[in-house]
């Protein structure tokens, strides 16, 4: 019975590690002038406008929204369409969409990449929260057919770096495990950007590794532990 018990424990933390959220809040953006971007978990998000100066600006709770708030037009100028686009393929769960005159109006969102269908938000009072369900995304367009100010915040990833469609071995492989002092790899003939993740989805240490080259743990409490590296191979240690 404790031994199940333990199972589930580990099991639930394991499902939450893998479906960890990012959101991008825009409250550290930079704003470059034709494009704002920000960097969460080695992930980049980037919006583009198409005529005017894109910005961020704090919209003091506007619609829901949690702080900045990223525009195509730091003026409230109007606008057809405008694009988000990302580093890396990522899964996107939703976004909050809002105008700046509280008008109701439909987006249009488009995605690029996966197998994803175009979703229609109706903006009602200029503000809707969109759920998007995308996978695999590497840009989308935002779109309107009459030209208003477009403003969002809150856009929220499932996590890619850290899915379940990441969660295999390949060819890379990790001994010895269990483990107190290190860990080496082996499968790789490449330098390996790599991350150390706890059961709760934190990251505990990272650095870069080559093949037959040692990780030192000794430092790391015993327990679960997962290996990620750059190429999306999380792999599960034990530290004894």
């Amino acid at each position: 019975m404790k031994k199940n018990y333990i199972i589930m424990i580990i099991s639930l933390l394991l499902l939450n590690f893998l479906t960890a959220q990012t959101t991008f809040e825009w409250n550290n953006a930079i704003d470059n002038g034709n494009n704002v971007n920000e960097t969460i978990n080695g992930i980049t998000a980037t919006l583009t406008g198409n005529t005017y100066e894109v910005g961020f600006i704090d919209a003091s709770g506007l619609g829901n929204s949690s702080g900045n708030i990223i525009v195509n037009s730091l003026s409230c100028a109007a606008e057809t369409s405008v694009t988000f686009s990302f580093s890396e393929e990522v899964d996107i769960d939703s976004i909050l969409a809002l105008n700046c005159t509280n008008t109701d109006i439909d987006f249009t969102f488009t995605p690029t990449g996966g197998s994803n269908s175009p979703v229609v938000a109706s903006l009602i009072n200029g503000t809707a929260s969109v759920n998007l369900n995308w996978t695999n995304v590497t840009s989308f367009v935002v779109s309107t057919t009459t030209p208003i100010a477009l403003g969002f915040d809150n856009l929220v990833l499932n996590s890619s770096s850290l899915s379940t469609n990441d969660f295999t071995l390949k060819t890379i492989k990790i001994f010895p495990n269990p483990s107190s002092d290190f860990i080496e790899i082996t499968g790789s003939t490449v330098i390996e950007n790599y991350e150390i993740y706890n059961t709760l989805g934190e990251e505990i240490k990272k650095g870069i590794i080559l093949e037959n080259k040692k990780i030192n743990i000794q430092n790391l409490t015993n327990g679960i532990y997962f290996l990620k590296f750059n190429k999306g191979n999380p792999i599960k240690f034990i530290k004894k």
